[in-house]
């Protein structure tokens, strides 16, 4: 598998070595790629600046985000713009484009607006809106279908008949006037048979998702092509290599005014609220440089002033500037967040780009990483094994689960009907971090800015750690969410000069609120420092459209109080309503937290360890299970099954 990033000839060569492998239409297919920035040589947007360069464009409509901050700085589009004798831009927020336009519509919000999407897979699904327009705006769809003459059908007719077309179910025109069919119209008490199509559509709207197309034959390769492709590739030339990529979190910059984004810690570098170049340990090394530094960064004339980050595993010789950071028109989230390194990127090297310069300004400044010790330092704590050797380190592996000596009798909980347990396969997660957000808004989590993040104050009740293993060179990584894991033998109820953190008798570690007195014993008393304290009111007095964003069925905690992981404690007695009004119980794998709903690789799981069919009870029981610092005796209900990796003998380690 080629990176997105890399030039067309090793696109080619990736697909014929795939090829040789006998991997096409097994384990690799491909389609056509449904994104519109697929062109590596912006080639569309290259002839747009052309034609309204020689006066030949009379009207530009604009429903892409931003182009002037993300389109090759040596296009000039800005300037470029007003030559057009209108130009119409549809946006969500006032940006560098709203502003150069002589019309502006405000953009309807997703979750207001009708439409459909693709997948890169070739899955297709309906957009459908979830509340109407809380504001006078206007869809894409109902722009667009203004200049192709379907005005006033609206948006949600346009989208229903477009897939009337394109399966076949187009309706015939009606009967004529004076028709025999129009003279003996049916009998209007007579039912009338149901519409396929409209069968269908209900069936999409409720799946959410309309299936995927096949895909098509792999292509055979022209191995003569590739070599010539190849051949054509140009050496890198003098200067550090400039990588330019999308960040993981904002994009490309039309996500920078969510707060929930910006303070999610980056997948592999834990920094929020920012962007940073990042440097390999021995290009930073070489140049005397550690991260917090601040460098000047020029190519082709243009220079931007970052800060660097060392990050191990980077390649050397090369600069990783993520872009979507640095808008010069922004909010009052992403104000004054990070450097624009679109001012590097031109159109003949929109991903990696040679000739970058760097030099040292002699001035430091403060990251807020949120994880700033990366190594495990001997401990078992977010274990990886080669599968080869996971038989030899079984005996190891037991020391790390099973009963501790105790002074104190453990509870049984195994008479209770309920035993709520989590079990987080390390081997499935690739640390994306979608459960944080999906914690963050299921339980009304709060943002708190760049300055309380340098402060360790983020108010995260899940947190995903990554550590890495081997040299900084060449290491191996390894993620581990991480929220309260519930002991049975909690450390923090020990503390509690007031009671506020109690046990629950189906082994919840529990938080009462109006109890709470912000001591903080609690806290300082918890060895996997999972619990947060609300040191502002964070809320204040919400207006009613913020109201909208928060979940009702949660208390939005005011300043002073400790809070954490709950297990979805709301979710649990939603599902014990809804059984106890069924005359049931409650299903092993019924309840599913926020988190493991939204984990793509459904590494968490959710359930009933009392119920012997339940998939966490089998999990738990599972011969990779290991209990997080299990020498400590806390019992913890959230256990972790090791990472296993399956590298192949025949290649070089």
């Amino acid at each position: 598998v080629a990176g997105s990033g890399q030039p067309p000839a090793v696109h080619a060569l990736a697909a014929a070595v795939s090829h040789a492998l006998g991997a096409a239409g097994r384990t690799v297919t491909w389609r056509e790629s449904v994104l519109f920035d697929a062109d590596p040589g912006a080639a569309g947007i290259r002839r747009l600046a052309e034609e309204l360069r020689a006066g030949e464009v009379d009207t530009v409509v604009v429903t892409a985000w931003n182009p002037i901050h993300t389109a090759p700085a040596d296009l000039g589009l800005g300037a470029l713009l007003g030559k057009a004798k209108d130009s119409l831009v549809l946006a969500y927020r006032d940006d560098e484009t709203v502003r150069a336009a002589s019309w502006r519509l405000a953009a309807a919000h997703p979750l207001e607006s009708w439409g459909d999407l693709r997948s890169r897979d070739g899955t297709a699904t309906i957009v459908q809106p979830l509340v109407a327009p809380l504001r006078e705006c206007a869809t894409e769809v109902d722009l667009l279908a203004a200049f192709a003459g379907l005005a006033g059908q609206g948006a949600h007719r346009i989208v229903k008949d477009a897939w009337r077309r394109r399966t076949g179910f187009w309706p015939p025109p009606a009967p004529l006037a004076g028709s025999a069919a129009a003279a003996n119209p049916p009998d209007a008490n007579r039912p009338k048979p149901p519409d396929p199509f409209e069968l269908r559509w209900e069936g999409w709207l409720s799946a959410g998702l309309v299936g995927a197309e096949p895909a098509p034959p792999p292509p055979g390769p022209d191995l003569a092509a590739v070599a010539r492709a190849l051949a054509a590739v140009s050496p890198a030339g003098p200067g550090l290599e400039a990588r330019f990529v999308l960040d993981a979190k904002v994009q490309d910059g039309r996500l920078a005014e969510n707060a929930w984004l910006q303070e999610l810690p980056d997948p592999v570098t834990k920094l929020t609220w920012e962007n940073a170049a990042q440097l390999s340990p021995a290009t930073a090394k070489g140049l005397g440089l550690s991260s917090g530094d601040v460098v000047e960064l020029a190519r082709g004339g243009a220079k931007v002033t970052a800060p660097v980050l060392v990050v191990p595993g980077h390649a050397d010789e090369s600069v990783t500037l993520p872009l979507g950071y640095g808008q010069r028109v922004s909010g009052p989230v992403s104000r004054g967040a990070g450097f624009d390194a679109y001012l590097l990127r031109t159109g003949d090297a929109l991903h990696v780009a040679p000739g970058l310069s760097l030099r040292p300004l002699g001035t430091r400044t403060e990251l807020a990483i949120t994880q700033g010790h990366f190594t495990m330092d001997g401990r078992a704590i977010a274990l990886a094994l080669d599968a080869a050797a996971l038989p030899a380190e079984q005996a190891n592996l037991d020391r790390h689960r099973g009963p501790q000596p105790s002074i104190l009798p453990p509870v049984d909980y195994s008479q209770q009907e309920y035993r709520w347990g989590m079990a987080i396969d390390l081997n499935r997660c690739t640390g994306c971090a979608a459960c944080t957000l999906a914690c963050q808004a299921e339980n009304n989590i709060p943002v708190v800015g760049k300055e309380q993040v340098l402060r360790s104050r983020e108010m995260h009740w899940l947190r995903v750690d990554r550590y890495f293993e081997g040299t900084p060179e060449d290491p191996r990584s390894v993620s581990q969410p991480l929220a309260c894991v519930h002991c049975e033998a909690a450390p923090c109820e020990y503390v509690c000069p007031v009671n506020a953190t109690v046990h629950s008798d189906e082994g919840l570690n529990e938080m009462v609120y109006n109890r709470c007195v912000g001591t903080r014993y609690c806290s300082n008393n918890c060895p996997y420092k999972v619990r947060r304290f609300n040191w502002f009111d964070w809320h204040g007095d919400l207006p009613p459209t913020r109201k909208m964003l928060m979940n009702p069925d949660v208390t939005v905690r005011a300043r002073g109080v400790m809070e954490k992981c709950t297990y979805c404690t709301q979710r649990i007695e939603r599902a014990r309503s809804e059984a106890r009004i069924a005359g049931r119980k409650i299903g092993g794998d019924e309840v599913v937290p926020a988190c493991a709903q939204a984990c793509p690789a459904e590494a968490i799981v959710f359930g009933n360890l009392n119920d012997p069919a339940a998939k966490v009870t089998r999990l738990q029981e599972d011969s990779r299970r290991y209990d997080l610092l299990h020498e400590l005796g806390t019992r913890p209900r959230t256990a972790y099954l090791v990472k296993l990796r399956n590298p192949n003998p025949d290649l070089p380690a």
